[in-house]
């Protein structure tokens, strides 16, 4: 089964206030992005290019492409809105000799373009069915080099567990805590649920099916979580 727009569900009405919720919804939101190409960076890399999969308000082209100068990305997103924020924060950023912007899905970039590494950060609970989600794993891991590494987070666990219940509940207060008003938290918490988590083994086994190995954790915070994966040679 192929992307299609059916099996990404991506609209935030109110787009340009995302990463500021994220900051206080997500225990290290900016450090996240760091950590990742702190990640890649251990391969050295001097020309890396690299695919950003939801490239949405622009986070990794300005972390990655502020501080990696000789680097070559790809902003890849569904939606036109965000598209517009990531085309913005390039522009603020000095980056449009290095950073390519495409308006749809993996599978409709050009062919032959290979990539070093690849990111998929908050994005995958917006794809509802597993199999969208083991196609759209198969799309990267074609688009990767041999060895290239690719990086996921996004909110993870078994929502029938006690012990997701009280993670899910001090994630809450840390909302509250972190400056958010309990109307808005709620909201979130809401919108959160209607959206999927990820289980953990389960996604090793499609990563592995996909052509995926050496999977590890790298990031576990109340109910987020992040993974690294290597492509097979």
């Amino acid at each position: 089964m192929q992307e299609n727009e059916s099996a990404v569900s991506f609209n935030i009405k109110n787009a340009a206030a995302y990463d500021e919720l994220a900051r206080k919804a997500v225990f290290g939101y900016d450090q996240l992005f760091v950590m990742a190409l702190s990640l890649f960076a251990e391969d050295n890399i001097d020309n890396a290019n690299v695919l950003v999969v939801g490239s949405g308000t622009g986070m990794e082209l300005k972390t990655f492409g502020t501080l990696m100068q000789n680097w070559r990305i790809t902003g890849v997103d569904p939606s036109e809105e965000m598209i517009k924020l990531s085309r913005a924060k390039v522009i603020e950023h000095n980056l449009n000799d290095r950073v390519l912007l495409h308006h749809g899905f993996v599978d409709s970039l050009p062919e032959g373009e290979q990539y070093d590494f690849s990111t998929l950060i908050f994005v995958l609970r917006f794809i509802q069915k597993v199999e969208d989600q083991k196609s759209l794993f198969s799309a990267i891991a074609k688009r990767l080099k041999p060895g290239g590494k690719f990086i996921i987070i996004d909110q993870y666990g078994d929502t029938d567990t006690e012990e997701f219940k009280t993670m899910f509940s001090s994630w809450k207060t840390f909302m509250k805590f972190s400056g958010s008003p309990m109307e808005l938290v709620n909201k979130i918490s809401r919108q959160a649920l209607e959206k999927i988590f990820i289980n953990e083994q389960q996604l090793q086994e499609a990563l592995s099916e996909a052509g995926f190995e050496k999977i590890k954790c790298i990031y576990k915070s109340l109910i987020h979580g992040g993974w690294i994966a290597q492509k097979r040679f």
